[in-house]
């Protein structure tokens, strides 16, 4: 029990990482208040008038993000200020309303598409972007380098759901009997070891800005890291000492069979194999749906 216990808790704690940098990749939208000179560039016939309550509702909310006032937009913001805005960009996905029913013209402008509304007498415009990245846009030590850089909630929206999973993990490490309660539960040592494996684990992750990056842009760094974090986790489980029972009985043998006693795997190998599957069994089919789906 005390191995499933373990290996239940390294199964979470895995893919509960790599969801936590988890970068789908898909494009944003971006919307910005344009500053006077920057919008009296902007050539007449280029820009697209919006009238109505929900474009009303919608751009004074970003007006009021670049005021510094609060509203539930803010979280929207970038960290950086964007070229010949009023202030930071704010990111939307693109099914969000009213801003992707932009959708088809920004497919026929470039990516690009001007607004203009009428609000008490003066004319305000915004531009609005499309915006995507690839895995260029990642590198070690750097993370994301992509500008402007969209919210964590946006770029890595499995963020709760990491921790959700994380959650779950330390749960059922902590509700599972095991008999280490008895001993005091677990050892200083077992618990640094447990700690340097997720730490080796999550450091090129975190690292290179992506989960799926650390693959595609920082092998060099993912490999040793991953090798030692492997080590770490298998003294942390122990297989050979918290596999008591076999995981499946050996026959015994008819008397006269002339069979051997030690045909059969050691205890230890058989749960050892079988909770290795368990701990490492839902990264690995999270790494394979993700490289599938958003390896870009």
């Amino acid at each position: 029990m005390e191995l499933l216990r373990r290996a239940l808790l390294l199964g979470c704690l895995l893919p509960g990482i790599w969801l936590l940098r988890l970068a789908p990749l898909d494009p944003l939208l971006t919307i910005v208040p344009l500053v006077q000179e920057a919008s009296q560039q902007v050539p007449p016939d280029a820009v697209t008038p919006v009238s109505g309550p929900e474009w009303d509702r919608f751009l004074r909310d970003i007006d009021a993000v670049q005021q510094g006032l609060a509203n539930d937009q803010r979280w929207r913001k970038s960290p950086e200020p964007a070229p010949g805005g009023a202030g930071p960009s704010l990111f939307y996905r693109p099914e969000d309303r009213p801003v992707g029913a932009l959708l088809d013209k920004l497919a026929t402008t470039g990516g690009t598409v001007y607004l203009s509304i009428s609000r008490g007498g003066e004319d305000h415009r915004y531009r609005v972007d499309r915006r995507s990245w690839t895995r260029q846009d990642f590198r070690p030590g750097a993370g994301f380098t992509g500008r402007p850089s969209p919210p964590d909630s946006l770029q890595y929206r499995f963020q709760m759901a990491g921790f959700g999973v994380l959650l779950l993990g330390v749960a059922l490490f902590a509700l599972i009997p095991s008999p280490t309660r008895t001993r005091g539960g677990l050892a200083a040592g077992e618990i640094v070891l447990l700690a340097a494996g997720v730490l080796l684990f999550a450091a090129p992750i975190f690292a290179t800005g992506g989960s799926v990056q650390a693959l595609t842009r920082g092998l060099w760094l993912t490999v040793p890291c991953w090798a030692l974090a492997a080590v770490a986790v298998h003294l942390f489980a122990k297989p050979g000492q918290n596999a008591p029972h076999p995981l499946f009985p050996p026959a015994s043998d008819p008397p006269d069979a002339g069979g051997t006693p030690g045909r059969h795997l050691p205890t230890f190998l058989r749960w050892g194999l079988a909770m290795l599957v368990v701990a490492v069994g839902p990264l690995v089919a999270l790494a394979t749906v993700s490289f599938r789906l958003w390896n870009r």
